[in-house]
Parts: structure tokens; sequence; C-alpha cells
């Protein structure tokens, strides 16, 4: 299977995922807990994909904004990790020219750093240290995309992984976000 086969089945396995938990039909046992995710998810900017994340878990269910952070926190930490489960087999699984391989081994550097950086944002929520969590996860987020842009130092080349990227993206900026909120439910 060609590299970019690989990615392509990756992210359409990812997106058919979040697609599914949006249509699944869920019901918290509380209608407290379904009123805190659709007042947080409303003050992301990824309302639909934050709602999808939550009411898909069984642990949202009567859990407070915190709890709902230290969710989504979670799904950031699975979702980098598999990134760079994507971009090593993309690296290894097929020859590639020198400069996507260099691009794909500034990526597997660039991806284990925004790893390190989701497990420390994970340690900053646990501790409360809300300042903590959006420094670390908007450097996530920084490595992320400069693994992209190294692939556009070279015309005709982009980034196989860009899609995944972009989901990432999007769950880091529902962190923050609700990192935000509970700064903010912290100074009240």
């Amino acid at each position: 299977m060609k590299p970019i086969s690989i990615v392509m089945v990756v992210l359409v396995l990812s997106l058919c995922q979040f697609q599914i938990l949006s249509q699944t039909p869920q019901t918290p046992s509380t209608s407290g807990g379904n009123d805190l995710i659709t007042k947080t998810c409303s003050s992301t900017p990824y309302n639909d994909m934050c709602k999808s994340i939550l009411l898909s878990s069984p642990n949202s269910n009567g859990a407070d904004l915190y709890g709902l952070a230290q969710i989504v926190i979670q799904i950031a930490a699975e979702n980098v990790s598999n990134i760079y489960e994507s971009i090593n087999q993309l690296q290894n699984g097929t020859s590639v020219d020198s400069f996507l391989d260099d691009c794909l081994t500034d990526c597997l550097e660039s991806y284990q750093d925004a790893i390190d950086q989701i497990e420390d944002s994970v340690t900053a929520l646990e501790f409360k240290a809300y300042n903590d969590v959006k420094t670390w996860v908007s450097a996530a987020m920084s490595d992320a995309a400069t693994c992209d842009m190294g692939f556009k130092e070279k015309p005709g080349y982009q980034s196989p992984i860009a899609q995944m990227t972009a989901v990432f993206d999007q769950i880091c900026n529902i962190i923050l976000s609700m990192t935000q909120l509970l700064s903010e439910e912290k100074i009240n």
C-alpha cells in the first residue's frame, strides 16, 4: 500500500469515527450534563466536534467542566499519538524520495515534541495550572504546523497528513477554549 493510501485510510477512519459519533444518539444520565456539554461546546470554535467527542464518552455523564476538559485532552493525546504512528508508517512503508523522507523525519521529531507537550498539558490540567495547559497545547499545535510547513518548502509537495493535522488543531482549539472557561471559573 502506498504511503498516501495508508494516510488516507487512517484519515477516513478517523473522520468516520467523528461522523458516526455525531450521529449516534446519546442520552447522558442527567440533563444537566447534556446542558453543560451544550453550553461548553458552544463556547468553542468547533461546537459539533466538541459535542461529538463529549457525547461519545461515557465519562461525560455528570462530569463538570474540569472533567469535560480531561476527556478532550485525552482525545488529543490519542490523536497526536495516532498521527505520529501514521507518519512512521508512511516513512517505513515504502520508498520515498529524499525530500519527502527528510520531511517525514522532521515530522516525527515535531510530533514527538507534540506528544510530550500534550502529556505535559495533561499533568498541568491535573494541577489546575490552566496557563501551563494553554502554553503546552499551543506549543503542540505549533509543532504540528511546523511539520506541515516543511512540505511547502519545495514546489509540488504537500503534507500527506494535512487533514489529520487539521483535526488535531481543532481538538487543541477546543481544549484552549475549555481551559479559558476553567480559568474564568477559577477567578469567579
